[in-house]
């Protein structure tokens, strides 16, 4: 097996598989609303959509020169995770193409996780709901790391747990994953993790991901021939 062979692809969540973007930010007006704070769907694109939940409060806090503490931070925090929870359970989220996608990684024996800034139970429960969690080797979340994206370690955790998850293979090496992205900073955290990258234009057009090796409308234009492609560059 070469250093050029793909090994594993790690997609992000929201923007990538699961159409939520636009609903998160919904959520988190309303969450802000509550503290008498506007924000519009332009400022949550330019400033804080690669943050995780918290830090995204944090910010916005602290850019609307707000003094806060942990517990003003954590109301707005639940204010936003239970008004989340009701919309997924009320919506089918799943972006076209992924199922298929999957499907034909499964089948050439692709591993598949996930490295998101959004929460375990979010993820887990929209992937179970849609009949996708057994696609997925490895989910790593806003909750397993300590920074978001654009830093790399939520990449490279998905590395180590696929590596010592069974020590009998010979080990993935970080040039043989390919991420799915949908954001710049999440692209600069694959790239910061050595991981080559293909952004979708589902939350950003075409122009504000050139960073990635590869930009696509969705992944309807996606296959494992085009990925390999992508490991080859």
């Amino acid at each position: 097996m070469s250093k050029s062979d793909l090994r594993m692809i790690i997609f992000d969540f929201d923007g990538v598989i699961a159409d939520t973007e636009k609903s998160h930010f919904e959520m988190f007006r309303q969450s802000l609303l509550g503290e008498g704070i506007e924000l519009t769907w332009p400022e949550y694109c330019e400033k804080y959509l690669g943050y995780s939940d918290h830090e995204c409060f944090k910010q916005v806090l602290a850019d609307k020169g707000r003094q806060y503490g942990n517990e003003t931070v954590e109301r707005i925090f639940q204010r936003k995770k239970a008004l989340f929870a009701r919309f997924i359970e009320q919506n089918s989220l799943i972006i076209p193409g992924v199922r298929r996608l999957l499907e034909e990684l499964r089948s050439e024996n692709i591993i598949c996780s996930i490295c998101s800034g959004a929460l375990t139970e979010e993820i887990e429960f929209i992937l179970n709901k849609e009949r996708l969690r057994d696609f997925f080797a490895f989910i790593v979340s806003a909750d397993d790391v300590a920074q978001s994206k654009p830093d790399p370690e939520g990449y490279r955790l998905c590395l180590d747990r696929i590596n010592n998850a069974d020590t009998s293979r010979m080990r993935v090496l970080a040039e043989q994953c390919v991420v799915i992205e949908d954001s710049i900073w999440g692209i600069q955290a694959a790239h910061a993790a050595d991981m080559r990258c293909l952004a979708v234009g589902t939350s950003y057009p075409a122009e504000k991901l050139r960073e990635a090796e590869m930009v696509v409308n969705n992944l309807t234009e996606v296959n494992t021939a085009l990925l390999r492609k992508l490991i080859a560059l």
